[in-house]
């Protein structure tokens, strides 16, 4: 282990840059925030700043452990999160049996793009669009 701690200690701007890159990129390419294809292309320059981390490591062992580490790290943490959020996210409390039967005679008949409104008659919809289509000619 103390040889490891002498690799941290003698690594190069160029090797704290690769791994700080590494990292950037392996949490880009896990996480939901961008499409398929940005996430695909994260992931394979996380692993090309992987493997010039690890071969400008000396020796190239200390880096590969060190890449397995961060991964290992970043797992975790992510196991961890998941964990808490489950343990201290509100539950929603369930209904009676009652109450269900109603709540699902309830549910609106209108399409979703179209909520219906307090004042409005059912035909009203159409009526307003065929009198804009009038005024617009």
């Amino acid at each position: 282990m103390t040889e490891l701690g002498d690799s941290l200690e003698r690594m190069s701007f160029m090797q704290l840059l690769l791994l700080f890159g590494f990292v950037t990129c392996y949490v880009l390419a896990l996480g939901g925030l961008f499409g398929t294809t940005v996430r695909l292309r994260a992931a394979a320059l996380a692993l090309v700043q992987a493997v010039a981390f690890a071969t400008l490591t000396d020796p190239w062992v200390h880096g590969a452990l060190l890449v397995v580490f961060v991964v290992a790290g970043l797992g975790l943490f992510v196991m961890l999160s998941w964990l808490l959020a489950r343990l201290l996210a509100p539950r929603p409390l369930p209904l009676p049996p009652d109450s269900q039967a109603e709540a699902a005679s309830d549910t609106p008949t209108t399409p979703m793009s179209q909520p219906q409104r307090h004042g409005d008659a059912p035909g009203a919809v159409p009526k307003l669009g065929a009198r804009r289509a009038r005024a617009t000619r």
